[in-house]
Protein backbone atom coordinates (compact mmCIF):
# COMPACT_ATOMS: atom_id res chain seq x y z
CA UNK A 1 0.00 0.00 0.00
CA UNK A 2 2.83 2.41 0.68
CA UNK A 3 4.69 1.77 -3.07
CA UNK A 4 1.09 2.80 -4.16
CA UNK A 5 0.63 6.03 -2.89
CA UNK A 6 4.41 6.72 -3.38
CA UNK A 7 3.85 5.88 -7.43
CA UNK A 8 0.69 7.91 -7.09
CA UNK A 9 2.94 10.78 -5.69
CA UNK A 10 4.77 10.44 -8.34
CA UNK A 11 2.53 10.32 -10.85
CA UNK A 12 0.63 13.72 -9.42
CA UNK A 13 4.26 15.14 -9.65
CA UNK A 14 5.08 14.55 -13.03
CA UNK A 15 1.93 15.60 -14.25
CA UNK A 16 2.09 19.09 -12.43
CA UNK A 17 5.16 19.68 -13.67
CA UNK A 18 4.02 18.34 -17.45
CA UNK A 19 1.13 21.16 -17.33
CA UNK A 20 1.53 24.28 -19.10
CA UNK A 21 1.79 27.55 -16.61
CA UNK A 22 -1.44 29.46 -15.92
CA UNK A 23 0.61 32.20 -13.47
CA UNK A 24 -0.08 35.96 -13.87
CA UNK A 25 2.85 37.79 -15.66
CA UNK A 26 4.74 39.56 -12.81
CA UNK A 27 6.66 42.43 -13.23
CA UNK A 28 8.96 44.00 -10.37
CA UNK A 29 9.93 47.73 -9.91
CA UNK A 30 10.72 49.88 -7.16
CA UNK A 31 13.89 51.78 -5.82
CA UNK A 32 16.81 51.75 -2.43
CA UNK A 33 18.27 54.62 -0.97
CA UNK A 34 20.88 55.42 1.64
CA UNK A 35 21.48 58.56 2.66
CA UNK A 36 24.07 60.12 5.18
CA UNK A 37 23.29 63.49 7.57
CA UNK A 38 25.64 65.20 8.94
CA UNK A 39 23.60 68.41 10.78
CA UNK A 40 26.16 70.61 13.08
CA UNK A 41 23.69 72.81 15.47
CA UNK A 42 20.35 70.65 15.63
CA UNK A 43 18.97 72.63 18.19
CA UNK A 44 19.37 76.07 16.25
CA UNK A 45 20.27 77.47 19.71
CA UNK A 46 23.91 78.95 20.23
CA UNK A 47 26.44 76.48 21.34
CA UNK A 48 28.24 79.14 23.62
CA UNK A 49 25.32 80.03 25.75
CA UNK A 50 25.67 77.81 28.97
CA UNK A 51 22.07 78.74 30.30
CA UNK A 52 20.24 76.32 28.79
CA UNK A 53 20.03 72.45 29.35
CA UNK A 54 23.12 70.59 27.52
CA UNK A 55 20.79 68.62 24.68
CA UNK A 56 22.95 70.66 21.77
CA UNK A 57 25.65 69.78 19.29
CA UNK A 58 25.74 68.06 16.14
CA UNK A 59 23.57 64.81 15.12
CA UNK A 60 25.62 62.30 12.12
CA UNK A 61 23.67 59.40 11.15
CA UNK A 62 22.68 57.22 8.25
CA UNK A 63 19.13 56.45 6.55
CA UNK A 64 17.90 53.98 4.62
CA UNK A 65 14.66 52.88 2.38
CA UNK A 66 13.86 49.83 0.15
CA UNK A 67 10.53 49.54 -1.68
CA UNK A 68 9.76 46.66 -4.06
CA UNK A 69 6.42 47.09 -6.20
CA UNK A 70 5.13 44.13 -7.98
CA UNK A 71 2.64 44.38 -10.80
CA UNK A 72 0.58 40.53 -11.73
CA UNK A 73 -0.78 40.87 -14.80
CA UNK A 74 -4.13 38.55 -14.42
CA UNK A 75 -5.18 39.51 -17.69
CA UNK A 76 -5.48 41.56 -20.70
CA UNK A 77 -6.56 45.04 -19.36
CA UNK A 78 -6.58 43.82 -15.66
CA UNK A 79 -3.51 43.38 -13.17
CA UNK A 80 -3.13 43.56 -9.65
CA UNK A 81 -0.17 45.83 -7.99
CA UNK A 82 1.11 45.19 -4.46
CA UNK A 83 3.96 47.53 -2.63
CA UNK A 84 5.60 47.29 0.63
CA UNK A 85 8.45 49.22 2.02
CA UNK A 86 11.43 47.30 4.49
CA UNK A 87 13.57 48.27 6.33
CA UNK A 88 13.22 52.65 6.42
CA UNK A 89 15.25 53.07 9.41
CA UNK A 90 18.14 54.84 10.66
CA UNK A 91 21.38 52.63 10.57
CA UNK A 92 22.15 51.26 13.88
CA UNK A 93 18.41 51.21 14.93
CA UNK A 94 17.66 48.43 17.16
CA UNK A 95 13.57 48.75 17.41
CA UNK A 96 13.32 45.73 15.11
CA UNK A 97 14.86 43.63 18.34
CA UNK A 98 12.44 45.41 20.54
CA UNK A 99 15.52 46.78 21.96
CA UNK A 100 15.42 49.82 24.29
CA UNK A 101 16.85 52.99 24.72
CA UNK A 102 20.53 53.58 22.60
CA UNK A 103 22.57 52.94 24.42
CA UNK A 104 21.67 49.25 25.92
CA UNK A 105 19.92 48.13 22.67
CA UNK A 106 18.66 44.73 23.78
CA UNK A 107 16.96 45.53 27.57
CA UNK A 108 13.46 43.80 28.42
CA UNK A 109 10.72 46.28 27.53
CA UNK A 110 9.57 48.10 30.36
CA UNK A 111 5.98 47.21 31.99
CA UNK A 112 5.30 50.73 33.06
CA UNK A 113 2.55 52.96 31.89
CA UNK A 114 1.31 53.11 27.91
CA UNK A 115 4.09 52.93 25.49
CA UNK A 116 4.25 54.10 21.95
CA UNK A 117 5.83 53.79 18.66
CA UNK A 118 8.50 56.77 18.33
CA UNK A 119 6.98 56.99 15.10
CA UNK A 120 6.54 54.42 11.81
CA UNK A 121 10.07 55.42 10.41
CA UNK A 122 11.84 54.41 12.93
CA UNK A 123 13.56 57.22 14.36
CA UNK A 124 14.51 58.36 18.08
CA UNK A 125 11.98 61.15 19.59
CA UNK A 126 12.85 63.54 22.18
CA UNK A 127 11.20 62.96 25.47
CA UNK A 128 11.05 65.99 27.42
CA UNK A 129 10.40 64.36 30.76
CA UNK A 130 13.88 62.98 30.15
CA UNK A 131 15.45 65.42 28.75
CA UNK A 132 16.81 63.27 26.16
CA UNK A 133 16.02 61.17 22.93
CA UNK A 134 14.59 57.77 23.42
CA UNK A 135 12.51 55.37 21.26
CA UNK A 136 9.08 55.50 22.55
CA UNK A 137 7.38 58.08 23.99
CA UNK A 138 4.70 57.34 27.50
CA UNK A 139 2.63 60.45 29.32
CA UNK A 140 2.25 58.82 32.51
CA UNK A 141 6.22 57.24 32.81
CA UNK A 142 8.01 59.11 35.41
CA UNK A 143 11.19 61.05 34.60
CA UNK A 144 13.42 58.15 35.62
CA UNK A 145 11.47 55.58 33.32
CA UNK A 146 13.19 53.61 30.56
CA UNK A 147 10.92 53.79 27.87
CA UNK A 148 10.83 51.10 25.75
CA UNK A 149 9.61 50.84 21.88
CA UNK A 150 7.16 48.03 20.42
CA UNK A 151 8.51 45.68 17.85
CA UNK A 152 7.97 46.19 14.97
CA UNK A 153 8.54 42.83 13.27
CA UNK A 154 11.72 43.92 11.40
CA UNK A 155 10.42 47.14 9.95
CA UNK A 156 8.11 45.67 6.78
CA UNK A 157 5.12 47.97 5.58
CA UNK A 158 2.78 46.15 3.45
CA UNK A 159 0.77 49.02 2.29
CA UNK A 160 -0.15 49.01 -0.95
CA UNK A 161 -2.51 46.55 -2.94
CA UNK A 162 -5.64 47.53 -5.54
CA UNK A 163 -6.93 46.60 -8.91
CA UNK A 164 -6.58 48.29 -12.23
CA UNK A 165 -9.42 47.32 -14.72
CA UNK A 166 -9.59 48.21 -18.35
CA UNK A 167 -13.46 49.12 -18.89
CA UNK A 168 -15.13 49.88 -22.14
CA UNK A 169 -15.30 53.45 -20.92
CA UNK A 170 -12.23 54.03 -18.72
CA UNK A 171 -10.53 52.83 -15.66
CA UNK A 172 -11.30 51.42 -12.29
CA UNK A 173 -9.29 51.53 -9.46
CA UNK A 174 -10.28 49.45 -6.18
CA UNK A 175 -8.19 49.03 -2.91
CA UNK A 176 -4.89 50.68 -1.08
CA UNK A 177 -3.63 53.24 -3.98
CA UNK A 178 -1.63 56.11 -4.18
CA UNK A 179 -2.89 59.38 -2.99
CA UNK A 180 -2.54 62.85 -2.56
CA UNK A 181 -0.75 63.40 -5.69
CA UNK A 182 -2.66 66.43 -7.84
CA UNK A 183 -1.56 68.79 -10.49
CA UNK A 184 2.03 69.97 -9.27
CA UNK A 185 4.60 68.77 -6.99
CA UNK A 186 3.07 71.56 -4.71
CA UNK A 187 1.43 69.83 -1.33
CA UNK A 188 2.20 66.42 -3.16
CA UNK A 189 2.59 63.53 -0.65
CA UNK A 190 1.93 60.46 -2.55
CA UNK A 191 0.79 58.34 0.30
CA UNK A 192 -1.99 55.30 0.37
CA UNK A 193 -5.67 55.72 1.03
CA UNK A 194 -8.49 52.67 0.70
CA UNK A 195 -10.09 53.71 -2.41
CA UNK A 196 -12.63 53.35 -5.79
CA UNK A 197 -11.34 55.49 -8.43
CA UNK A 198 -13.01 55.49 -11.88
CA UNK A 199 -10.99 57.42 -14.55
CA UNK A 200 -13.00 57.99 -17.56
CA UNK A 201 -11.00 59.92 -20.42
CA UNK A 202 -13.08 61.43 -23.49
CA UNK A 203 -10.94 63.24 -25.64
CA UNK A 204 -8.71 65.93 -24.83
CA UNK A 205 -10.60 65.51 -21.50
CA UNK A 206 -10.17 63.40 -18.31
CA UNK A 207 -12.64 62.40 -15.69
CA UNK A 208 -11.69 61.42 -12.41
CA UNK A 209 -14.40 60.32 -9.20
CA UNK A 210 -13.28 58.80 -5.93
CA UNK A 211 -14.25 57.95 -2.79
CA UNK A 212 -11.59 56.91 0.12
CA UNK A 213 -11.96 55.57 3.46
CA UNK A 214 -9.40 58.03 5.82
CA UNK A 215 -10.83 56.25 8.83
CA UNK A 216 -13.02 53.43 10.00
CA UNK A 217 -14.69 53.91 13.48
CA UNK A 218 -17.53 51.78 13.67
CA UNK A 219 -16.16 49.57 15.30
CA UNK A 220 -13.20 51.22 16.89
CA UNK A 221 -14.24 54.31 18.84
CA UNK A 222 -15.89 53.01 21.55
CA UNK A 223 -19.11 54.07 21.28
CA UNK A 224 -20.53 50.53 19.61
CA UNK A 225 -23.73 51.60 18.08
CA UNK A 226 -22.61 54.86 15.85
CA UNK A 227 -22.53 53.39 12.71
CA UNK A 228 -21.38 56.54 10.69
CA UNK A 229 -18.39 57.40 13.15
CA UNK A 230 -16.11 56.90 10.10
CA UNK A 231 -13.78 59.90 8.40
CA UNK A 232 -14.63 59.68 4.41
CA UNK A 233 -12.90 61.87 1.39
CA UNK A 234 -14.82 62.04 -1.82
CA UNK A 235 -13.20 63.36 -4.94
CA UNK A 236 -14.46 65.35 -8.30
CA UNK A 237 -11.78 66.23 -11.28
CA UNK A 238 -11.48 67.22 -14.56
CA UNK A 239 -8.25 66.91 -16.42
CA UNK A 240 -7.71 69.17 -20.10
CA UNK A 241 -4.70 68.77 -21.93
CA UNK A 242 -3.36 70.13 -25.33
CA UNK A 243 0.14 69.84 -26.95
CA UNK A 244 2.53 72.31 -24.47
CA UNK A 245 0.73 71.94 -21.54
CA UNK A 246 -2.14 70.87 -19.29
CA UNK A 247 -4.89 72.59 -16.30
CA UNK A 248 -7.13 70.48 -14.09
CA UNK A 249 -9.75 71.47 -11.34
CA UNK A 250 -9.70 68.68 -8.14
CA UNK A 251 -13.24 69.35 -5.91
CA UNK A 252 -12.27 67.43 -2.57
CA UNK A 253 -14.86 67.14 0.34
CA UNK A 254 -13.79 65.31 3.62
CA UNK A 255 -16.36 64.42 6.02
CA UNK A 256 -15.16 63.35 9.78
CA UNK A 257 -17.74 62.02 11.95
CA UNK A 258 -14.89 60.30 14.08
CA UNK A 259 -15.46 62.88 17.23
CA UNK A 260 -19.19 61.82 17.54
CA UNK A 261 -20.07 60.60 20.79
CA UNK A 262 -23.33 58.85 22.19
CA UNK A 263 -23.81 60.47 25.85
CA UNK A 264 -23.09 64.51 24.27
CA UNK A 265 -27.18 64.90 24.88
CA UNK A 266 -26.97 62.70 28.35
CA UNK A 267 -24.39 61.95 30.52
CA UNK A 268 -22.31 64.79 29.48
CA UNK A 269 -25.00 68.10 29.94
CA UNK A 270 -25.76 66.30 33.44
CA UNK A 271 -22.29 66.05 34.56
CA UNK A 272 -22.11 69.69 33.07
CA UNK A 273 -24.95 70.74 35.28
CA UNK A 274 -28.48 71.85 33.91
CA UNK A 275 -28.22 74.34 31.56
CA UNK A 276 -24.53 74.81 31.17
CA UNK A 277 -23.25 75.31 27.86
CA UNK A 278 -20.83 72.27 26.77
CA UNK A 279 -17.21 73.11 26.28
CA UNK A 280 -14.02 71.37 25.56
CA UNK A 281 -13.61 70.05 28.80
CA UNK A 282 -17.16 68.98 30.00
CA UNK A 283 -17.58 67.16 26.52
CA UNK A 284 -17.01 66.91 23.10
CA UNK A 285 -18.92 65.61 19.95
CA UNK A 286 -18.69 67.42 17.00
CA UNK A 287 -18.66 66.39 12.74
CA UNK A 288 -16.26 68.14 10.52
CA UNK A 289 -17.58 69.20 6.62
CA UNK A 290 -14.66 69.98 4.62
CA UNK A 291 -14.30 71.10 1.43
CA UNK A 292 -11.72 72.45 -0.96
CA UNK A 293 -10.91 73.34 -5.11
CA UNK A 294 -7.68 72.89 -6.37
CA UNK A 295 -6.53 73.98 -9.95
CA UNK A 296 -3.73 74.19 -11.54
CA UNK A 297 -1.98 74.55 -15.12
CA UNK A 298 0.95 73.66 -16.80
CA UNK A 299 2.71 74.90 -19.69
CA UNK A 300 5.45 74.85 -21.58
CA UNK A 301 6.51 77.82 -24.33
CA UNK A 302 10.12 77.20 -26.29
CA UNK A 303 13.11 77.03 -23.40
CA UNK A 304 10.68 78.54 -20.89
CA UNK A 305 8.20 75.84 -18.47
CA UNK A 306 5.64 77.47 -15.98
CA UNK A 307 3.11 75.92 -13.75
CA UNK A 308 0.68 76.81 -10.97
CA UNK A 309 -1.33 75.50 -8.55
CA UNK A 310 -3.98 77.07 -5.74
CA UNK A 311 -6.11 75.49 -3.32
CA UNK A 312 -9.42 77.16 -1.43
CA UNK A 313 -10.98 75.29 1.90
CA UNK A 314 -14.15 76.05 3.19
CA UNK A 315 -16.84 74.12 4.98
CA UNK A 316 -17.10 73.42 9.32
CA UNK A 317 -13.49 72.40 10.95
CA UNK A 318 -15.73 71.78 14.34
CA UNK A 319 -19.82 71.88 14.27
CA UNK A 320 -20.52 70.64 17.57
CA UNK A 321 -24.56 68.90 18.06
CA UNK A 322 -25.06 70.31 21.91
CA UNK A 323 -22.53 73.36 22.72
CA UNK A 324 -22.89 76.81 21.18
CA UNK A 325 -20.01 79.34 21.22
CA UNK A 326 -17.25 76.26 19.78
CA UNK A 327 -18.10 75.90 16.45
CA UNK A 328 -15.19 76.62 14.32
CA UNK A 329 -15.54 77.52 10.11
CA UNK A 330 -12.60 77.14 7.40
CA UNK A 331 -11.94 79.65 5.44
CA UNK A 332 -8.06 78.99 3.93
CA UNK A 333 -6.27 79.30 0.63
CA UNK A 334 -2.59 79.66 -0.78
CA UNK A 335 -0.70 79.82 -4.54
CA UNK A 336 2.09 78.21 -5.49
CA UNK A 337 3.80 79.59 -8.70
CA UNK A 338 7.11 78.18 -10.88
CA UNK A 339 8.93 79.39 -13.61
CA UNK A 340 12.05 77.33 -15.03
CA UNK A 341 14.37 78.74 -18.27
CA UNK A 342 16.23 75.68 -19.66
CA UNK A 343 19.05 77.07 -22.31
CA UNK A 344 21.18 73.86 -22.10
CA UNK A 345 23.12 73.22 -20.22
CA UNK A 346 22.42 76.10 -18.01
CA UNK A 347 19.30 76.19 -16.47
CA UNK A 348 17.33 78.97 -13.78
CA UNK A 349 14.16 79.56 -12.39
CA UNK A 350 12.06 81.04 -9.60
CA UNK A 351 9.45 79.75 -6.95
CA UNK A 352 6.68 82.09 -4.83
CA UNK A 353 4.75 80.41 -2.64
CA UNK A 354 1.90 81.78 -0.32
CA UNK A 355 -0.19 79.43 2.41
CA UNK A 356 -2.55 81.35 4.96
CA UNK A 357 -2.05 81.08 8.43
CA UNK A 358 -4.10 80.74 11.34
CA UNK A 359 -4.96 83.92 12.85
CA UNK A 360 -4.79 83.04 16.91
CA UNK A 361 -7.43 85.60 17.58
CA UNK A 362 -10.14 84.33 15.48
CA UNK A 363 -11.38 81.45 17.38
CA UNK A 364 -14.56 80.74 15.33
CA UNK A 365 -12.41 80.44 12.70
CA UNK A 366 -9.14 78.14 10.78
CA UNK A 367 -7.38 79.94 8.48
CA UNK A 368 -4.38 77.87 7.86
CA UNK A 369 -2.75 74.57 8.61
CA UNK A 370 -4.63 72.33 5.63
CA UNK A 371 -1.18 70.95 4.76
CA UNK A 372 -0.31 69.73 7.94
CA UNK A 373 -4.25 68.76 8.65
CA UNK A 374 -3.97 66.69 5.20
CA UNK A 375 -0.42 65.61 5.35
CA UNK A 376 0.28 66.93 2.42
CA UNK A 377 3.56 68.15 1.29
CA UNK A 378 6.29 65.19 2.13
CA UNK A 379 7.09 64.31 -1.44
CA UNK A 380 7.54 68.17 -2.10
CA UNK A 381 11.25 69.34 -0.91
CA UNK A 382 12.23 72.48 -1.99
CA UNK A 383 15.00 73.10 0.54
CA UNK A 384 17.23 70.86 2.36
CA UNK A 385 16.33 71.80 5.71
CA UNK A 386 13.34 73.99 5.93
CA UNK A 387 10.00 71.84 4.80
CA UNK A 388 11.59 68.60 3.54
CA UNK A 389 10.20 66.12 4.85
CA UNK A 390 13.35 63.57 4.02
CA UNK A 391 15.32 65.54 6.60
CA UNK A 392 12.50 65.42 9.29
CA UNK A 393 12.55 61.61 8.95
CA UNK A 394 16.11 61.07 8.90
CA UNK A 395 16.56 63.35 12.05
CA UNK A 396 13.24 62.62 13.94
CA UNK A 397 12.72 66.38 14.72
CA UNK A 398 13.33 68.46 11.55
CA UNK A 399 12.59 71.88 12.68
CA UNK A 400 9.70 70.98 14.42
CA UNK A 401 10.21 72.74 17.72
CA UNK A 402 13.61 72.44 18.01
CA UNK A 403 13.89 75.53 20.35
CA UNK A 404 11.52 74.53 22.45
CA UNK A 405 12.65 70.78 23.19
CA UNK A 406 15.85 72.06 23.83
CA UNK A 407 16.07 75.03 25.97
CA UNK A 408 14.25 75.96 29.20
CA UNK A 409 13.50 79.28 28.85
CA UNK A 410 11.98 78.87 25.26
CA UNK A 411 8.63 77.37 24.37
CA UNK A 412 8.66 77.07 20.33
CA UNK A 413 6.89 74.17 19.45
CA UNK A 414 6.50 75.85 15.77
CA UNK A 415 6.50 72.95 13.21
CA UNK A 416 8.36 73.91 9.33
CA UNK A 417 7.96 69.53 8.33
CA UNK A 418 5.30 70.53 6.14
CA UNK A 419 5.14 73.63 4.18
CA UNK A 420 2.05 76.17 5.52
CA UNK A 421 1.51 79.36 7.18
CA UNK A 422 4.20 80.96 5.14
CA UNK A 423 5.57 83.51 2.62
CA UNK A 424 8.43 81.22 0.24
CA UNK A 425 10.57 82.75 -2.56
CA UNK A 426 13.15 81.10 -3.90
CA UNK A 427 15.77 81.30 -6.71
CA UNK A 428 17.94 78.71 -8.67
CA UNK A 429 20.29 78.24 -10.65
CA UNK A 430 21.67 75.07 -12.44
CA UNK A 431 24.30 73.94 -14.96
CA UNK A 432 24.46 70.16 -16.68
CA UNK A 433 28.15 70.47 -17.92
CA UNK A 434 27.31 67.00 -19.12
CA UNK A 435 24.33 64.70 -19.30
CA UNK A 436 25.17 62.92 -16.10
CA UNK A 437 26.14 65.88 -13.80
CA UNK A 438 23.67 68.09 -12.62
CA UNK A 439 25.16 71.13 -10.51
CA UNK A 440 22.15 72.95 -8.57
CA UNK A 441 22.29 76.13 -6.27
CA UNK A 442 19.54 78.02 -4.73
CA UNK A 443 18.48 80.79 -1.81
CA UNK A 444 15.01 80.94 -0.54
CA UNK A 445 13.30 82.70 1.95
CA UNK A 446 10.61 81.92 4.11
CA UNK A 447 8.50 84.35 6.78
CA UNK A 448 5.37 82.70 8.89
CA UNK A 449 2.47 84.28 7.91
CA UNK A 450 0.87 83.87 11.41
CA UNK A 451 2.51 83.40 14.76
CA UNK A 452 0.99 81.03 17.35
CA UNK A 453 0.59 83.89 19.51
CA UNK A 454 1.10 87.65 19.13
CA UNK A 455 3.49 87.53 21.62
CA UNK A 456 5.94 85.85 19.17
CA UNK A 457 9.09 87.77 18.71
CA UNK A 458 9.45 87.61 14.85
CA UNK A 459 7.45 86.09 12.10
CA UNK A 460 11.08 85.30 10.20
CA UNK A 461 11.78 81.54 9.55
CA UNK A 462 15.04 82.63 7.47
CA UNK A 463 17.23 82.30 4.65
CA UNK A 464 18.27 79.21 3.49
CA UNK A 465 21.70 78.50 0.71
CA UNK A 466 21.93 75.10 -1.11
CA UNK A 467 24.15 73.32 -3.13
CA UNK A 468 23.64 70.00 -4.38
CA UNK A 469 25.99 68.08 -7.58
CA UNK A 470 24.15 64.89 -8.75
CA UNK A 471 25.77 62.31 -10.77
CA UNK A 472 24.39 59.14 -12.58
CA UNK A 473 26.70 56.61 -11.93
CA UNK A 474 24.75 54.38 -13.85
CA UNK A 475 21.53 55.01 -15.48
CA UNK A 476 19.10 53.29 -12.32
CA UNK A 477 22.13 54.58 -10.18
CA UNK A 478 23.18 58.25 -8.88
CA UNK A 479 25.04 59.48 -6.18
CA UNK A 480 24.27 63.13 -4.42
CA UNK A 481 26.04 65.58 -2.20
CA UNK A 482 24.27 68.17 -0.65
CA UNK A 483 25.40 71.13 1.61
CA UNK A 484 22.74 73.93 3.04
CA UNK A 485 22.93 76.63 5.24
CA UNK A 486 20.06 77.86 7.47
CA UNK A 487 20.52 81.59 8.32
CA UNK A 488 18.07 81.01 11.52
CA UNK A 489 15.07 83.86 11.88
CA UNK A 490 13.72 84.62 14.95
CA UNK A 491 10.27 83.25 14.38
CA UNK A 492 12.63 79.99 16.69
CA UNK A 493 12.47 81.94 19.84
CA UNK A 494 8.78 82.21 20.06
CA UNK A 495 7.75 83.97 22.69
CA UNK A 496 10.91 84.56 24.39
CA UNK A 497 13.28 87.51 23.15
CA UNK A 498 16.31 86.58 25.32
CA UNK A 499 16.37 83.12 23.71
CA UNK A 500 20.11 83.01 22.10
CA UNK A 501 20.03 81.31 18.64
CA UNK A 502 22.65 80.30 16.17
CA UNK A 503 22.86 79.40 12.19
CA UNK A 504 23.33 75.80 11.20
CA UNK A 505 24.62 73.69 8.10
CA UNK A 506 24.38 70.10 6.87
CA UNK A 507 26.25 68.22 4.93
CA UNK A 508 24.32 65.45 3.45
CA UNK A 509 25.01 62.71 0.75
CA UNK A 510 22.84 59.50 -1.26
CA UNK A 511 23.05 56.91 -2.93
CA UNK A 512 19.39 56.30 -4.95
CA UNK A 513 18.67 53.42 -6.79
CA UNK A 514 15.82 52.46 -8.96
CA UNK A 515 14.90 49.43 -10.89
Amino acid sequence: MKKFWIVLIALGLVAAFSMSASAADVKFSGSYYIEGWYDDNHSLLSKDDTSTIANRGPIALYHQRFRLQTEFKVAEGLTLTTRFDALEKNWGDRRDRNGGDLSTGYATPSTAATVENASRRGVPTYNASTGGYAQGTSATASANTQIYATQEQANIEFERVYITANLPFGVLIAGYAEDIKWGTDFMDTVTTRPQIKLIVPVGNLTFVAAAKKDLEGTMYNGYGNINESDKDIYDAAGIFKWRSGETGLLFEYLRDNSKKTTNITGAAIAAAGTGATLTAANGLSYVQNVYGFFPYFKQTIGPVYLEGEAYYGFGDVRKYDNASGLDSKLDTYGISLHAKVDLKPVYFGGRFIYMKGDDPTTTDKTEGGLAAALVAGQAFLPCLMLFNDSFYTATGTGYAGRAGAYSSSTSNLVNVQFMDNVLFFQGYAGVKPIDKLDIFASLSFARADQTASRAYVSDNIGWEADLTATYKIYDNLSYMVGLGYLFTGDYFKATDATAKLSNDYIVMHKLSLTF
